[in-house]
């Protein structure tokens, strides 16, 4: 007696150790979620798998066609994470349905996923491989569901993980009160009319749950032993689960027993849940309920295929429910709700406790345990290869007609209630833990391929974001070639076409201002009674030759502008030419308002380079004087009276000698008065020659005056030079923005470049980030799944022995 307490003390020990351990273990894979969570919204969306699902989708069409008449032929697990070597035997490839074995964390290889494509380029994992975290991705069959899949945005799918994530930290987190809990709860479901509350009943051996030939069960109905409730038999209507407390009769609401096939039936009050508190007189090796080891509780539940709220909410009660205890209905097998249920139960559970009831109805009861058999082999591997201990044919109506009249029920049942005694209290690991850590272990194994396919994704965007930058560093590098050159042109044309105003405006208006007299002597002379208005004449002459002259240097500089834009015109087309067909919108935009600023700078400059009425502040004022009829230039009139002299010289030069004798000879003869009187006629014959040469030679006199006057005032106020300087800066102006936009679009489209080349390191560092950390993710999910696997091989042969 005290060994076997003592077997039992060491034996409670053990399972309170896995108990601890695959608490921790299930919390850090809550935190590895959290963490891959946190990694999807703000840093890498994870890449999901869709690579096949496109040919799925016409796959799975087509077959559902082809299958429409069996309910069971186009069934396909979707996942079994088996929790040893010795499990992988139980999965049946070679069957008609051609089932096929989802990947486990036991599957997936430790190395890096270098060469992740088969021979027709595609990744060897699909989303169908996935389990937990598989994405519901439900698109109608139109014949280009590749197209459907294809649009989907990355940023939707991250959306869609995200929540995935989320479902299954929730569902771990009930996993971690499911294993903190030393309860154990038994969900007794299956579809309509299965005859679920009389199995309860029979368990029981009393008739408590109401049951009839129609489906009457509307709520949930936990029975629980009532030495829970100080041991009295009370039945409490609960409207929120959540703040139930039995100690506070606030909480719930006491329901006689006389009225309790009404509230089951009905429902009216809108119970969530009865708790029944109930007595089982049987012994402790016995009694389920009262067994003298553990707190269980038994749940019935309504039909699966009564309605989709009640299916629905039995589907999330699962989740909390330690054994779930599924009875068919003998005369119908398995119905597609009954599937599904097990299915989605087999993402967690990989045994599930079935019983067969009403199975006494039946007329060919080997040929109804072979289809049901069948049918659990593709529904639940594990199920079918433990089907001696967990798949049981018994008729509950039966035994508690036996129980009524006292008789022995039938074997069936006995060895049926004492299988599920030892699945959910000598067998705790498989009942309680194993289905925690199959989930976990299903969810690591998700994680790995997750993470081996979001390093194949990240290596393969880094590959392509290098073959990029590759590939546009000629073209930014000429980029940048072009840009110097063109620059360089620019500023040559613009200072070229500037210093090119500037000497020729000097070089002619200089010449223009010292060759003023020669425009004069084009004035006609109308004599001298006119001499005024000749000298008027002759500077307004002047004066609109100067304005003339301007507008040549005016004409002059446009042209140069006009040839300086042209070549950055040539420029600016080769520029364009550079971009190609990648033009883009912004270019075409910018390019358009060039053209609208440069047109309006040609007419600006035009406006600009018009003569302005006047050219000079100086020739505004000036007035003919006095002085401009006389020519007191001494060196100017000598040298005319020298050319003369000189020519009245050289026509007397002949007779000179016989002229001189012949005065001679007449002056010894005259008297000295007669001499005088000669020599005064001669002097004023002299003068009045030299007046008449005088007034003969004014209109010159005005003209070299005028100009004279004029070129020194024009030099005095600097007129050629601000010209030049005007012409020069207008030129430039004019010239400077078609510079400007050429340098600034070039400048743009460097910028543009250089933002791609940016924006490719930028994602090619956080690819680089990315596949460290999906590398480093792969491991540490590995490391913790075989910690999570470790839990249920240490002591493995203690799962079958004892109480625990």
């Amino acid at each position: 007696m005290n060994a076997s307490r003592q077997e039992q003390e060491m034996q409670q020990r053990v399972f309170a150790d896995k108990c601890q351990r695959l608490h921790t273990h299930l919390v850090g894979t809550k935190s590895l979620l959290r963490e891959i969570g946190e990694y999807n919204r703000s840093k890498w969306p994870v890449h999901y798998p869709l690579g096949r699902m496109a040919h799925q989708a016409v796959a799975g069409a087509s077959s559902s066609s082809s299958s429409s008449g069996s309910s069971s032929s186009g069934l396909r697990r979707t996942s079994s994470m088996l929790m040893g070597s010795s499990d992988s035997t139980l999965v049946d490839e070679a069957g008609p349905t051609a089932m096929r074995r989802a990947m486990t964390a036991e599957d997936v290889p430790c190395s890096s996923p270098s060469s992740d494509s088969g021979a027709g380029g595609e990744r060897l994992l699909d989303a169908s491989d996935l389990s937990v975290l598989r994405l519901d991705l439900r698109v109608s069959y139109h014949g280009d569901s590749s197209g459907v899949l294809g649009s989907l945005e990355e940023s939707s799918i991250a959306r869609l993980f995200d929540e995935r994530l989320m479902q299954c930290e929730a569902h771990i987190d009930k996993l971690i009160a499911r294993v903190a809990d030393k309860s154990s709860k038994i969900l007794v479901t299956g579809d309509l009319n299965a005859g679920k509350s009389t199995l309860v009943n029979a368990l029981l051996r009393r008739d408590i749950l109401p049951f009839d030939q129609q489906p009457c069960t509307m709520l949930f109905c936990e029975v629980v032993d009532a030495s829970l409730n100080g041991d009295v038999e009370e039945i409490h209507g609960v409207s929120d689960i959540g703040a139930y407390n039995r100690k506070d009769a606030r909480t719930y609401a006491r329901v006689g027993l006389p009225d309790l096939e009404d509230v089951v039936m009905e429902n009216s009050e809108q119970f969530q849940q009865l708790k029944i508190y109930t007595r089982d007189v049987r012994s402790d090796g016995a009694s389920l309920l009262h067994n003298g080891s553990v707190d269980v509780a038994l749940i019935d539940s309504p039909g699966l295929n009564r309605d989709s709220l009640k299916t629905t909410q039995l589907f999330a009660r699962q989740e909390e429910i330690d054994v779930v205890v599924f009875v068919v209905n003998a005369e119908n097998h398995f119905t597609l709700s009954g599937q599904d249920f097990l299915v989605s139960a087999g993402n967690e559970k990989a045994r599930i406790f079935i019983v067969v009831n009403r199975f006494d109805a039946i007329r060919r009861k080997d040929r109804c345990e072979r289809m049901i058999l069948d049918q659990i082999r593709e529904l639940s591997p594990l199920t079918y290869a433990e089907r001696s201990d967990l798949v049981h044919f018994v008729s509950a109506h039966e035994q508690l007609a036996a129980e009524r009249a006292g008789t022995r029920g039938a074997e069936s049942f006995s060895r049926m209630e004492k299988s599920l005694r030892s699945f959910a209290l000598e067998q705790r690991f498989k009942s309680k833990l194993a289905p925690a850590q199959r989930y976990a272990m299903n969810v690591l194994g998700d994680v790995q391929y997750l993470a081996a396919e979001n390093v194949a994704a990240a290596t393969k965007r880094i590959q392509e974001i290098n073959a990029l930058l590759r590939e546009g560093m000629p073209r930014y590098e000429a980029l940048l070639h072009e840009r110097t050159d063109s620059t360089r042109q620019a500023e040559a044309a613009l200072d070229d076409g500037c210093a090119e105003v500037r000497r020729h405006t000097t070089a002619h208006l200089t010449n223009t201002a010292r060759h003023l007299q020669d425009v004069a002597e084009k004035v006609p002379y109308p004599g001298l009674l006119s001499l005024w208005a000749y000298a008027e004449s002759v500077l307004l002459a002047m004066v609109r030759h100067l304005e003339h002259e301007v507008s040549e240097c005016d004409r002059f500089a446009c042209f140069t502008i006009q040839h300086a834009r042209a070549d950055l015109a040539r420029l600016e087309d080769h520029r364009r030419r550079l971009l190609g067909d990648h033009e883009s919108k912004d270019h075409s935009e910018s390019k358009d308002a060039a053209a609208s600023s440069c047109g309006s700078s040609s007419s600006l400059t035009a406006s600009q380079l018009a003569p302005i009425g006047t050219i000079s502040n100086a020739l505004d004022t000036v007035q003919l004087e006095l002085s401009d009829f006389v020519d007191l230039d001494i060196a100017h009139n000598w040298a005319a009276l020298t050319s003369m002299s000189t020519a009245v010289t050289l026509l007397a030069s002949k007779s000179m000698a016989s002229n001189a004798l012949a005065l001679l000879r007449l002056s010894s003869t005259m008297g000295p008065h007669t001499a005088r009187r000669l020599i005064v006629a001669s002097a004023a014959l002299i003068g009045l020659g030299s007046v008449f040469y005088v007034l003969s030679d004014m209109d010159a006199t005005v003209r070299r005056k005028l100009s004279a006057r004029l070129e020194l005032m024009l030099d005095e106020e600097g007129f050629v030079h601000h010209h030049a300087d005007r012409l020069t800066t207008e030129a430039s102006r004019a010239i400077r923005p078609f510079v400007w936009h050429l340098q600034h679009t070039f400048q743009r489209m460097v910028e543009a470049e250089e933002h791609r080349r940016a924006d490719h390191l930028r994602r090619r560092h956080v690819a680089q980030d990315s596949q460290i950390y999906f590398d480093e993710l792969r491991i540490k999910a590995h490391s913790l799944a075989n910690l999570v696997r470790a839990v249920g091989n240490a002591d493995a042969a203690s799962n079958n022995s004892g109480p625990f």
